[in-house]
């Protein structure tokens, strides 16, 4: 502001300059601050109400009935200690990171033992890392049992991996798995035994060799509750749904038990907050193949972090009979708070306003230079609500909260514009 009153009293502005810098100055006026108001924030809960935060930065776990309340994005979460002063914190929202090198091995000694098995090996040229393979083959319809061993001469031969299994149904509904996980190693030489038995050796082209690192965060097992399932002959599925008893709660995996064997169905999981809206968020097979030859199974699901209470899960049967299923077991990656703590002083979390903003602090930088499973780990106390609570209501356009300077404002530019035309023609006159 103190820069628009200089341009307003400098001398040798122009015209056009002052005219523009009173009318900024016109509207800042009228901009408000969005410091915390106790009234407008509905609940709160005492931290460190059973052990007390120490003295330096401390991290809290958030809790269910914190999302319920709060704002999906968490934008509305408040640190205010016990002299009513706002205290910066950093939510830390730890992500499961991947990263992966892909390797092309030269391929050789490819050859077939009939009776037995398909066999050839890969040479990565030096010792690497490496702890899966994608196997590629033209084959369909099929079921094998894989060897892999390493070696760093090409001479002696360690297991690596003894039962694998691959397979391929082309049909209707195709489900291929040609994907191996392994141990981590680094032989120069891995060695590929497909048995094939008495069945047709399968066409071996060559496999894509990888390492992957996975980096997960703490994650925490979320309360489910099969509320219903019923059989839709429409969508030949079993529609099962699933209670995680608070709204906006993040999750992103989710575990399907059955006594089901030799199924393969194709599955969806459905996300809502008020069972009337769903978001699909994620599709995938559903299987489980056990014989004495080989057993292999999939009944776990992975997704993008979604926030809701409820999950729908529909397993498409088709014209096979519907599968038991016995329970559900849901995950997601825990969320804390860390904040600099001083001894003697007690504070609280406050959430629950739709209107707030997202805070902006400082702390949001410290925190990548401080070891965080080494905080002091402070728990939540129970649930507060507000009884000054007094919820903002929607506001009219600032057009007829401010009549006044509207039309102050219109005039102005009427005026201004008037005067610049007048000027403009003077102009064309003299010349």
């Amino acid at each position: 502001m103190s820069t628009l009153l200089s341009i307003l009293t400098r001398p040798g502005r122009s015209y056009r300059t002052r005219y523009l810098a009173s009318l900024l100055l016109l509207l800042s006026v009228y901009q408000v601050s969005a410091d915390f108001n106790k009234p407008e924030w509905q609940f709160s809960k005492p931290i460190g109400s059973i052990s007390p935060p120490t003295e330096g930065y401390v991290r809290v776990l958030l809790d269910g009935q914190t999302y319920h309340q709060s704002r999906s994005s968490l934008s509305d979460l408040r640190i205010v200690d016990d002299q009513q002063k706002e205290i910066p914190y950093a939510l830390i929202e730890e992500k499961e990171t991947t990263s992966e090198e892909e390797f092309s091995p030269k391929i050789y000694n490819k050859s077939v033992l009939p009776g037995a098995y398909s066999t050839l090996i890969l040479d990565l040229e030096r010792e690497i890392f490496n702890n899966k393979l994608v196997l590629k083959t033209q084959s369909k319809n099929f079921k094998r049992r894989v060897e892999i061993a390493g070696s760093n001469d090409g001479k002696q031969w360690f297991v690596v991996k003894k039962d694998a299994y691959i397979f391929d149904f082309s049909g209707e509904q195709k489900v291929q798995l040609t994907t191996i996980q392994y141990p981590d190693n680094k032989y120069r030489y891995l060695q590929l035994k497909v048995w094939n038995g008495s069945e047709p050796p399968l066409k071996l082209e060559g496999a894509r060799l990888f390492f992957t690192k996975t980096v997960t965060p703490k994650r925490v097992l979320l309360p489910v509750k099969q509320i219903s399932r019923e059989e839709d002959s429409k969508l030949k599925a079993s529609v099962c749904l699933l209670d995680l008893s608070y709204q906006n709660l993040p999750c992103d995996f989710l575990a399907v038990e059955t006594p089901e064997e030799n199924f393969s169905r194709l599955v969806e999981i459905h996300g809502s907050n008020n069972l009337k809206d769903w978001l699909r968020l994620h599709q995938s097979e559903f299987y489980r193949f056990h014989t004495s030859r080989y057993s292999v199974e999939k009944k776990t699901f992975r997704f993008p972090e979604a926030r809701h209470r409820y999950l729908k899960v529909i397993v498409y049967n088709y014209d096979d009979p519907p599968l038991r299923l016995d329970s559900f077991a849901a995950q997601g990656i825990e969320k804390r708070l860390i904040f600099q703590s001083q001894s003697g002083r007690q504070y609280f979390l406050f959430y629950g306003n739709s209107d707030a903003i997202p805070p902006h602090y400082d702390v949001e930088r410290v925190k990548n230079y401080l070891s965080l499973d080494t905080l002091p780990q402070i728990e939540l106390g129970g649930e507060i609500v507000n009884r000054d609570y007094n919820p903002s209501q929607p506001q009219k356009p600032w057009t007829e909260r401010k009549p006044v300077l509207f039309w102050g404002i219109l005039i102005l530019l009427v005026v201004g514009l008037g005067s610049y035309i007048v000027r403009l023609m003077s102009k064309v006159r003299t010349a």
